[in-house]
């Protein structure tokens, strides 16, 4: 096995506590580059496939299906590009390519971007126009999420030019608006469709796929939309089924129950090597797109101590965490840098791993025996992941008072009411999300006592940054600032390998939110 040289080495720990689960997953390969897309693809395809359905598992089901409002990566994995599709689309190497929008002027000074559109239909048999695009991102613009919010915070005006012309006005130039319009910012729903539907269970896009059958706690049933604007799909129907048990989900593949795992978390990891060695299933790693990250609370008094907080930081120490948690696929990182491939990357780390400067910058600040609240999400790495920070923070005197949480009462209780001091979670949110006020734990939150001023006015005046290399260097003092605040302390960006058979083709080498793209996937020749 080549394993990818992790991005920071705190220190040389031999008693690393990632021997708490060490994972044996001989017979991949990890592409050590950072930024470079990886695909494993081990073993030669089975004979040819004729049926035109597919059924897939994932381990994570959404607590309900409102993109608008609910934050949940399991709701994107299977609606993202299938069912919703964004005004544009970005690709692997960050550029935007056409969609929704067929093609698109800026003009000289930055501030108006003019978006003609394609013609094409809603599930609903509804036509798409510009009237849905004003509606939709103006939508956009109010909603509680800060993934589709932040991104058109530059958007003064959306306004409907005709049937098929759209303009945006902005206050100020934006680096980072027309990437987002290719993510969830730029989502495209039917004029009406929040006051008429009911999100939570209903969705109507102009994807390829239309939501189906949704059963809870046993799949969501995809059917191909045969108005679709663009080539068909190759499947007919796509099952994506919610097998908790990744265990389980190994062995209904092993079987021939399903045809592939969208995402690999937890437990399965362990059995990836053993898969990996029969020809009749594939690997699939992904360049790393979410980032795994501790999060501590504005409002806890101790937390607003700045020493508290590098204690806290020197006291991690993360190649337990990527080795134990995540089986070494990924990179360890000091910085908030989302996706891991951006321009600004580099190894900045300001508190590295010392037990020592931990224990004494405790004392300094008075707290030399700190207890925290600590709320964690019972799934996939995070079990794993409480269990080592556990045992990291007690060697220098923080004990955490563990609280077990599923995924939809940790979203509400913790990332809304802000019910904690300490907790952990996986995402792949951009930085400018954590602005004062921008909508995420902890500065962006509106129960927030703390802001980070410096951080905010970066944030700020980086996105109207019109020449690329002043751009990526605000970015790059933006990423330092933060990690200096320690308010986030992030441990590693994360690759979540794929599991399918090998006559399934297709995949793409690169993911932003977890989704599996159905569209270029099909049975091999």
């Amino acid at each position: 096995m080549v394993v990818a040289d992790t991005a920071v080495r705190q220190a040389t720990r031999p008693e690393a506590l990632g021997s708490l689960r060490r994972r044996q997953v001989a017979g991949l390969a990890l592409v050590a580059a950072v930024g470079l897309a990886l695909s494993g693809v081990l073993g030669p395809a089975v004979a040819q496939e004729t049926r035109t359905t597919l059924t897939w598992s994932h381990p994570q089901e959404p607590p309900n299906w409102n993109y608008w409002a609910t934050g949940a990566s399991a709701l994107t994995v299977p609606t993202f590009h299938n069912i919703l599709e964004p005004l544009v689309e970005k690709l692997g190497d960050g550029s935007i390519a056409p969609l929704l929008a067929e093609s698109w002027e800026i003009s000289s000074d930055g501030l108006t971007y003019t978006f003609r559109l394609r013609e094409a239909k809603f599930h609903d048999g509804s036509d798409f126009d510009a009237g849905d695009v004003v509606y939709s991102l103006l939508k956009n613009k109010e909603s509680p999420q800060a993934t589709l919010r932040t991104p058109l915070a530059t958007v003064t005006a959306v306004e409907a030019v005709d049937a098929r012309t759209v303009r945006l006005t902005l206050s100020q130039p934006s680096q980072r608006l027309l990437p987002n319009l290719g993510l969830m910012a730029g989502i495209i729903v039917p004029e009406g469709a929040h006051e008429t539907l009911d999100l939570a269970s209903q969705m109507i896009g102009t994807g390829p796929y239309t939501f189906g059958e949704y059963r809870p706690d046993v799949h969501l049933k995809l059917v191909r939309f045969e108005d679709y604007w663009g080539e068909k799909p190759f499947f007919t129907e796509v099952t994506h089924r919610f097998i908790p048990d990744e265990t389980a989900a190994i062995n209904a593949l092993l079987a021939g129950e399903i045809d592939m795992i969208a995402s690999v978390f937890g437990e399965g990891l362990d059995r990836i090597g053993t898969v990996a060695q029969d020809p009749k299933f594939n690997v699939i790693i992904p360049a790393p797109f979410e980032t795994n990250y501790m999060i501590l609370s504005t409002r806890a008094e101790p937390l607003r101590d700045i020493r508290v907080r590098q204690a806290i930081a020197h006291a991690i120490f993360r190649d337990d965490y990527l080795e134990a948690a995540q089986a070494g696929y990924g990179k360890t990182t000091c910085q908030w840098v989302v996706p891991f491939s951006e321009p600004w990357n580099n190894d900045y780390c300001p508190y590295p791993f010392d037990q020592e400067r931990s224990r004494a910058l405790l004392r300094e600040a008075g707290y030399p025996d700190l207890t925290l609240d600590f709320p964690f999400v019972n799934v996939a790495e995070h079990p794993t992941i409480k269990d080592i920070v556990v045992a990291q923070l007690a060697e220098v005197g923080i004990t955490l008072n563990v609280r077990t949480l599923d995924l939809a009462t940790w979203l509400k209780q913790v990332n809304t009411d802000g019910d904690y001091q300490f907790t952990n979670i996986t995402s792949n949110v951009t930085i400018d999300t954590f602005v004062c006020g921008g909508g995420r734990q902890p500065l962006g939150r509106p129960d927030t006592v703390e802001c980070l001023p410096e951080f905010d006015e970066l944030v700020k005046t980086s996105d109207a940054i019109i020449d690329r290399d002043e751009y990526i260097a605000a970015m790059a003092k933006m990423a330092a600032v933060f990690a200096d605040s320690a308010w986030i302390i992030p441990i590693h960006a994360k690759s979540t390998p794929t599991l399918t058979r090998s006559d399934l083709v297709g995949h793409k080498s690169y993911r932003f939110r977890v989704e599996m793209d159905l569209r270029p996937l099909r049975w091999a020749d």
